[in-house]
């Protein structure tokens, strides 16, 4: 019922509503709305999707855009190399807004999206614009790799190339695809030779001996390159032409360099867009010139030299030259001479000299010290601001950071004759002043070490060797040294005598137990322990006691090692004395002494009576006793008996004793 109901208004009014004639129109114009509201929607869905598409790539294109500076950016990141792989290694940032946010990344390539950068972690500039990372981490694997910082306010720094692998020669890739740019011809600068030479000078004048890196860099580009800067092991330089034109040619000079790779780059902070970064870098050895016999140093002191030379300054002068910057960058604004050889500077909030500002500079101060000894040597550097110290070019302290100001210290064993010191400094606070001292130290043991079996001949390297645990008493080991033996002696025929005062608590016998390959010889205060005295070769298990009063004692150490590896533990322990025995009251009681009685005297007669003499007898008759000593006795002793009879009395007692 209900549904006919439903149906039947349904059906009435549609009926109705068609006039005569009218079923022509109504089939004509409703299909007409449908069609027009159809193609409305087709259209308004096309664009929706045109206009999400084009919202999307281009965030697409905002998140994976190849990262660039912005126009006049003069933020930059270095790195403080060589790099280990896997190994710490530091950054720092310069140029940067004042205590901005700066993000540190690490690419594979200079033309991937922003999305394939490595992110190694976060920095603050501080209020001059720079900062400082001690602790990221190198890719694992060895290779050429490129740093990229990213400022919240600066945007993105020019890509720096590093080299992971201290052994590495980079070689000629094929070219990367070409960073979106300015179309048009791009410079390329390339080395075109690297050698250690003389700097510069008429007949070695200025720096005499002195080696160093001569680099010249080529521009093999269509248009000129300029300003950029050159690096050769640690130290930068700016061309010293502005710009570099086709074809043309610059040279510069670095004091000294090393025995091994030598690592030069040019242009390490991409202030020039080339055409090509594949040919920016050398690293290898170089071969080391003969310097010619005319060479005489003239006087005054040296910047830096490889190897050790006679001291041209006999004063012991540091020879200090100033930068307008923090980065040892030339020109040198002002030079001068300061007294040796401790080095003890302090300028305060001044400038150190004319035209050097009184903030943002830097300074290189070298000097040629005589050390009187072979020994081990405590260099101590106090520093308001940034130092590092050399030491014959080997770096041997390293506070190129900006910090409080503070005291270090390290130790270096060097041989007895002239050596090279270089400070590098950067004021980097208010103030600033740096000292550097050092003196003979010896922590633990002075161990002195021999080309020879029989500790003979000249005397390689004398050194502080440490300690063993427990300490104290500081045992002798060569397992805890950092090197065994030193790279200076030779490793399979050697000797080496240890020596050091050793403080024994207690008084009374120690056990002293070497366990050696190949010999030893062991002495305190001068004598020979007994048992521990064999320099045979193999090895062996020794021991030997001594008594010693509490106190300091002189221990010596003589070991020697014929072929291959050898090695030495040294160890003593105090050997108590046996418990001294303790009476008991168990034992047997010795008997007791007899006490004398005294004999009593015989009663005295008063009226001695004539008496018969009885007949013989074999027993005698003990006679009368004789009048009392004057000194009297405790124990009267009557007369020894007679063996004569006495026939009759003696007149004598009778007169005597008569009234």
């Amino acid at each position: 019922m209900s549904s006919e109901r439903d149906r039947t208004p349904s059906s009435s009014t549609s009926t109705s509503a068609v006039p005569a004639g009218g079923a022509t129109d109504i089939e004509t114009e409703s299909p007409s709305r449908y069609v027009w509201a159809g193609i409305l929607t087709v259209v308004l869905l096309i664009l929706c999707c045109t206009a999400a598409f084009w919202l999307l790539s281009r965030t697409a294109g905002q998140r994976d855009v190849v990262p660039t500076p912005p126009p006049g950016s003069t933020a930059r990141i270095e790195a403080s190399g060589p790099l280990a792989p896997g190994a710490p290694f530091g950054v720092r940032g310069i140029g940067f807004q004042p205590d901005e946010a700066v993000e540190i990344f690490l690419a594979s390539s200079t033309t991937g999206p922003s999305s394939e950068l490595q992110k190694l972690g976060d920095a603050i500039a501080g209020p001059d614009g720079t900062f400082q990372r001690d602790d990221l981490t190198a890719p694992a694997a060895a290779g050429q790799y490129y740093l990229v910082a990213r400022g919240a306010a600066t945007g993105f720094t020019q890509f720096t190339p590093i080299i992971v692998g201290g052994e590495l020669i980079p070689t000629r890739a094929p070219p990367e695809t070409p960073t979106p740019g300015p179309i048009g011809p791009l410079p390329d600068l390339t080395i075109a030779s690297v050698a250690i030479e003389l700097e510069t000078g008429a007949s070695c004048a200025y720096v005499s001996t002195q080696l160093g890196i001569r680099v010249v860099v080529q521009n093999i580009g269509n248009a000129s390159a300029g300003p950029f800067l050159v690096e050769a092991n640690n130290q930068r330089q700016l061309a010293p032409t502005s710009t570099l034109a086709p074809g043309q040619t610059t040279s510069l000079w670095f004091p000294g360099f090393t025995t091994g790779p030598n690592l030069v780059v040019v242009d390490p902070s991409n202030m020039v867009v080339e055409s090509s970064k594949d040919n920016n870098a050398f690293n290898g050895p170089l071969p080391v010139p003969t310097l010619p016999a005319t060479c005489t140093p003239p006087p005054g002191p040296t910047i830096v030299v490889p190897t050790a030379t006679p001291n041209p300054n006999p004063s012991d002068a540091w020879y200090a030259q100033y930068f307008g910057n923090v980065d040892l960058i030339p020109p040198v604004l002002f030079d001068q001479n300061l007294p040796g050889p401790p080095l003890n500077v302090n300028w305060g909030t001044g400038a150190p000299g004319p035209r050097v500002p009184r903030n943002n500079w830097s300074a290189i101060f070298t000097s040629n010290a005589n050390f009187p000894t072979t020994d081990n040597y405590q260099f101590t550097l106090s520093v308001n601001g940034a130092a590092r110290v050399f030491v014959d070019n080997v770096q041997i302290i390293n506070e190129w950071v900006i910090r409080p100001p503070r005291t270090v210290t390290a130790d270096v064993s060097l041989t007895a004759g002239t050596h090279i010191l270089r400070v590098e400094y950067y004021k980097s606070g208010p103030s600033a002043s740096v000292s550097l001292n050092w003196k003979v130290n010896y922590a633990g043991w002075e161990g002195r070490y021999y080309n020879s079996t029989d500790w003979t001949g000249p005397l390689v390297i004398k050194r502080d060797d440490p300690l063993a645990l427990p300490n104290p008493p500081g045992f002798l080991n060569t397992a805890v040294m950092p090197s065994w033996p030193p790279p200076q002696v030779n490793p399979s025929s050697f000797s080496v005598d240890w020596r050091r005062s050793v403080n024994f608590p207690v008084g009374g016998t120690y056990m002293f137990t070497a366990t050696v390959d190949d010999g030893i010889r062991l002495l305190v205060d001068g004598a020979i322990v007994a048992g521990i005295d064999d320099i045979a070769a193999g090895p062996k298990t020794l021991t030997g006691a001594r008594v010693l009063n509490a106190g300091q004692h002189f221990l010596q150490v003589l070991y020697v090692n014929y072929t291959g590896p050898g090695n030495l533990n040294l160890v003593w322990e105090f050997v108590p004395p046996p418990p001294s025995p303790t009476p008991t009251n168990t034992s047997t009681p010795l008997p007791p002494t007899a006490t004398p009685t005294p004999t009593p005297p015989p009663p005295p007669t008063a009226t001695p009576t004539p008496t018969t003499p009885p007949p013989p007898s074999p027993t005698p008759t003990p006679t009368v006793p004789p009048p009392p000593s004057p000194t009297p006795t405790d124990t009267p002793t009557p007369a020894p008996a007679t063996n004569t009879p006495t026939p009759t009395a003696t007149p004598a007692l009778i007169i005597i004793i008569t009234p």
